[in-house]
């Protein structure tokens, strides 16, 4: 994998946040939109990116499953960016933490078996 194709799905979300963090005219929607399990994920997300880049251990899973989670992120923060509440937010976040969750495991199974 080249590492602009690993790096695209942390710019994406990178992007999300920021769109989440600064909302023209919108405090209480955006707010939630970026409780702490949000930004836990995406620590998580960063930190896994930087070390399947240092360790050469990206691969299509990795990005597919990385797609997956930028999107699901998109789903979790888009509708309280337009102002609206979503209401199954907290089962997208369920399903990003446990995609994300899922690329840790792979990628300790990764490093643990040198495979």
């Amino acid at each position: 994998m080249s590492v602009a194709a690993v790096l695209l799905p942390l710019f994406a979300l990178v992007a999300i946040l920021f769109a989440a963090l600064l909302p023209p005219g919108r405090t209480g929607e955006a707010a939630d939109a970026l409780d702490g399990r949000a930004l836990a994920l995406a620590m998580l997300f960063f930190t896994l990116t930087t070390l399947t880049l240092f360790t050469r251990k990206a691969d299509l899973i990795f990005l597919v499953l990385a797609w997956i989670f930028v999107a699901a992120r998109l789903v979790a923060t888009f509708p309280a960016l337009a102002g609206r509440a979503l209401p199954g937010r907290r089962s997208v976040d369920l399903a990003s933490g446990l995609v994300l969750a899922f690329m840790w495991v792979l990628f300790a199974l990764a490093i643990l078996l040198n495979v």
